[in-house]
């Protein structure tokens, strides 16, 4: 029987209700077993660099905890009542009712319940999250769809310079609250009004009416593509799907895409991305002398979710001039989007493809390493020597037994606090840059 150690990912009802809960004025009612929201939360928090709570998550999640009776008689009573509480007790504006395994195999009829709770006008939606349907991505998916397709409002009129993104998953992305914001305000320069939704800044309202974005962007080529489907269906807006810009290389390019799908005259986006990268030299430059003096240069092993695996690899290999060896992704993907990651990657020049693997397990990418290495003919006993590993705080292990550098950036991480740190952009670049040069500067 085959088994995942330690993984990188939560259960749909999760990656659900991490979604739910960073939205304003949103609140989930849990329709599951004792624990599974509490749990769920747990690791969403602590996974997710300590980002914190809100007053209706963890053990305080309106939840309908059922026991033995509601598995043998059925739960939609239990639910009912729970909603009807919640409406009483709680001050939100959105309710989000999800379900957890137990009661998705015993076939609660949940969107009958929500549907008598929608013809009095309450504003609650449902979506069946049962944890065994997928990981915390395809959760995060189920929601956006209910939200899509019973909250959001229809037929609204266009702007054309309003955006909307998604692809990000709360706490699987550990920075998206920093990344959207900073996606904000690069967008901002070109006279682009983006829509972010998940970051303490935002307001229900703009979800309300999000439909009047002209275009959706899509920071992922598989997490939230379903989702933004449904919405040009829904709704009329295209999307686009875009890889995640760290540093100047992928931000300058990205930058210009959207301008010229939204018809930006050349003049703003030109001068928005002069200021931005000057910003970014200014930094970058006086530190060269340094990274070339100790031979800095390091053998990438990136080890991440399909949104970080392949835009992590692209800067360290087209900005900081590091040789990236192997991508490890870790989503738990169908054969359609992993060929899309694939695919993705392959748009790196030739002599900057790492090898690609995908696997979920922790000791399994160490393992299929090791026989990659093995593989390799070397005179000197290790092909990658010095090398560097930029992961999660599960990759530690495989840092050290290779006696390479470290530095987390994607979940788990659990020995740091991220608020509004972002890597996205020119200056998520330069701060990413600066942490990696700092582990090797600091192990001297």
């Amino acid at each position: 029987m085959s088994h995942i150690e330690r993984p990188r990912y939560q259960c749909a009802l999760g990656g659900a209700l991490v979604t739910i809960n960073s939205i304003d004025r949103a609140v989930a009612v849990v329709h599951s077993a004792p624990g599974c929201a509490a749990s769920a939360d747990g690791a969403a928090t602590v996974g997710g660099g300590y980002w914190g709570t809100t007053e209706t998550d963890g053990r305080a999640t309106p939840s309908t905890n059922i026991v033995e009776r509601e598995v043998i008689f059925g739960g939609e009573e239990r639910l009912a009542e729970q909603i009807a509480a919640t409406l009483e007790v709680v001050d939100a504006d959105l309710y989000a009712v999800i379900t957890g395994c137990m009661t998705d195999i015993i076939g609660d009829d949940v969107r009958s319940v929500v549907s008598e709770f929608q013809r009095q006008g309450k504003p609650v939606i449902v979506a069946e999250t049962g944890g065994f349907k997928g990981d915390s991505t395809v959760g995060a998916d189920f929601i956006w769809e209910a939200i899509f397709s019973q909250f959001v409002a229809k037929g609204l009129p266009k702007d054309a310079r309003r955006v909307n993104l998604f692809g990000f998953v709360p706490a699987q992305d550990v920075f998206w609250r920093g990344n959207l914001l900073e996606l904000k305000r690069l967008l901002g320069l070109l006279g682009i009004e983006a829509n972010t939704f998940l970051t303490p800044q935002d307001r229900l309202q703009e979800l309300k009416e999000a439909s009047r974005a002209s275009l959706n962007i899509v920071f992922s080529d598989v997490h939230g593509v379903k989702p933004a489907k449904l919405f040009e269906e829904l709704h009329g807006t295209p999307f686009v799907t875009e890889p995640l810009p760290i540093g100047p290389t992928a931000t300058e390019a990205f930058l210009r895409r959207i301008a010229s799908l939204l018809k930006i005259d050349e003049e703003t986006a030109e001068f928005a991305i002069a200021q931005e990268k000057a910003y970014y030299y200014s930094f970058i430059n006086p530190m060269t002398d340094l990274v070339n003096d100790q031979d800095f240069q390091r053998f990438g092993i990136v080890i991440g979710n399909a949104n970080y695996s392949y835009a992590v690899t692209r800067f360290i290999s087209e900005d900081l001039g590091w040789l990236p060896y192997l991508a490890a992704v870790t989503d738990l993907l169908h054969d359609d989007q992993q060929q899309a990651v694939i695919e993705r990657l392959e748009t790196l020049p030739a002599d900057y493809r790492p090898k690609v693997i995908f696997e979920t397990d922790t000791d399994r990418i160490t393992a299929r390493l090791q026989v990659i290495l093995e593989q390799e003919e070397d005179p000197y006993g290790n092909p990658i020597h010095p090398a560097f590993v930029i992961g999660s705080n599960l990759d530690r292990p495989l840092a050290a037994g290779i006696k390479a550098g470290f530095w987390g950036v994607s979940y788990p991480i659990t020995n740091r606090i991220v608020t509004d740190q972002f890597y996205v952009g020119f200056r998520g670049g330069l701060r990413l840059a600066t942490e990696l040069i700092s582990v090797l500067v600091a192990n001297r």
